[in-house]
């Protein structure tokens, strides 16, 4: 008799549910599966046969068709060793059939007949609980399971317990909780000098914006791209379980507090944004609700950063190939570092070796787009050696930063429910109709923003400085500051200032 065991597969971040089913026949000795099955899930069927007499039960004699339902869709994961165990078992009536509705099941299975860990356990746990199951799990499904907290999830360690489940109606529950953030060592606080950099740190940090740092080398770009992830507000509950199902999905584990990406210069486009024949999350996807720091950004290939425009509006990316179509979140904060030239210094230094045509070439391997959708843009210059020697931030100070920049982003989110990076044309509209600015700031605006988009950035973040000095309104005072970090000149040489 044809007895359904139900478990899920993946495609991207959803867990869809598949209804195994077996089938044992006469003739000759053959197991066959059906279903759009691939080949990780094709050579299951010499696992689960050794597997399923290793644990003292018997594989059936005659023809075994297993049917993997939906048909069309297409499951690669080893993950439906178990469950295609269990409808053997339960085919031949060796385990009880009465609560095979209760559960969903998920493992892969070693020869021996011990349950392996899986891909995706959070994200298969979670769809179970809403379809009101109960999911049955790997025993090392991992600290993950910590952020499960839509019921219970049992766990088992082999085929066998798997089968006493049905068979007696217990199973034992998963003990893992959330890892704690933990104490680590402040990196804000080894910043030394910088204070422009620092400044546009702390508004990046309490307003969700992008950030883009142009100095020579050694002038700490990377520290402050490491502090921001430091001074970012702690994640909700939603929010680090959102995190920690992308990387269940992704087999890695779950970063403790805000994520911190850091790709390689020679990353491609599935390797930053997701894909593959299977596909998986890139660096983009993984940073989200965190920070993906681009360092040396003129080295990644234009095409590549071009790819970066739409999640850097929209927060979510989508991964279209002939055979799926996966929708990714990336609400993610860019922070991007570069030198103002190939040799890393200001083409107004004696020091550059280049020529105007190189620097010309290696500035404009960031379009202007891309660029325009960076809403902080600063020098960041070298540091003098007599700074080196200055005493470092105290901790109290930098707990007293923290709880300034966690009150600005409160407030935003109390006001309109999300980040003022976020904000949209409507808003940002009223908030200059109900801001006052002389005909000098006007007449600035006017010459150095170039397109609306960077106009509504520049408002964005008058808006994030507004709200650190616990201002209701935009002043004249935050438009000034906000443009302050839009100063770049990159049609000479980098440089900086108001013209």
């Amino acid at each position: 008799m044809i007895q359904l065991i139900r478990s899920r597969v993946l495609t991207g971040l959803v867990a869809h549910e598949v209804v195994v089913e077996c089938n044992v026949g006469a003739g000759l000795p053959r197991t066959t599966i059906v279903g759009l099955a691939e080949s990780a899930v094709r050579e299951s069927r010499d696992r689960v046969a050794a597997a399923i007499q290793n644990s003292g039960f018997y594989y059936p004699d005659g023809a075994i068709t297993i049917n993997l339902a939906p048909g069309t869709l297409a499951k690669s994961s080893s993950a439906l060793d178990l469950p295609i165990a269990l409808s053997v078992l339960a085919a031949t009536r060796q385990v009880n059939t009465k609560a095979l509705d209760a559960y969903e099941w998920l493992g892969e299975l070693a020869l021996s007949g011990s349950v392996r860990p899986v891909v995706g356990a959070l994200a298969c746990a979670q769809a179970a609980a809403l379809a009101q199951r109960i999911p049955i799990l790997p025993d090392d499904a991992g600290s993950e399971l910590g952020w499960f907290h839509n019921g219970e999830v049992g766990i088992v360690a082999s085929l066998l317990e798997a089968a006493t489940v049905l068979n007696e109606g217990c199973y034992r529950t998963s003990t893992c909780t959330a890892p704690s953030l933990g104490t680590t060592r402040s990196i804000y606080s080894d910043i030394v000098g910088q204070l422009p950099a620092k400044q546009a740190l702390q508004v990046a940090a309490a307003g969700g914006h992008h950030f883009l740092m142009v100095g020579p080398p050694g002038g700490g770009k990377t520290m402050l791209a490491r502090a921001l992830a430091e001074l970012l507000p702690p994640l909700t509950h939603a929010q680090q379980t959102e995190v920690a199902i992308i990387y269940s999905c992704s087999g890695l584990p779950c970063p403790r507090g805000r994520p911190f990406r850091e790709p390689h210069h020679s990353a491609s486009s599935p390797a930053l944004l997701g894909g593959g024949r299977i596909p998986q999350p890139g660096d983009a996807v993984l940073a989200h609700h965190g920070v993906l720091f681009l360092d040396e950004l003129p080295h990644f290939k234009p095409s590549v950063l071009d790819h970066l425009r739409e999640p850097l509006e929209a927060g979510k990316t989508m991964i279209s190939r002939a055979n799926y179509k996966v929708h990714y979140p990336c609400s993610f904060q860019l922070v991007a570092a570069m030198n103002p030239s190939p040799a890393g210094r200001t083409c107004k230094e004696s020091a550059c070796r280049c020529a105007p045509g190189q620097v010309r070439r290696y500035q404009a391997r960031i379009s202007g787009p891309m660029v325009d959708r960076i809403d902080l843009q600063v020098m960041v210059p070298e540091v003098p050696q007599a700074l080196l020697t200055q005493a470092r931030e105290a901790p109290a100070n930098i707990q007293s930063l923290k709880q300034t920049i966690e009150r600005a982003y409160s407030s935003q989110i109390r006001r309109q429910g999300n980040c003022n990076a976020r904000l949209d044309a409507g808003t940002i509209h009223t908030e200059i109709r109900n801001t006052r600015i002389g005909p000098s700031l006007k007449r600035t605006l006017e010459k150095k923003v170039q397109s609306a988009r960077s106009l509504h950035k520049v408002w964005k973040v008058a808006r994030t400085i507004a709200d650190l000095d616990d201002a209701r309104h935009i002043g004249e005072p935050h438009v000034i500051k906000a443009l302050s970090f839009r100063t770049i000149n990159w049609e000479d040489g980098l440089e900086v200032g108001l013209r």
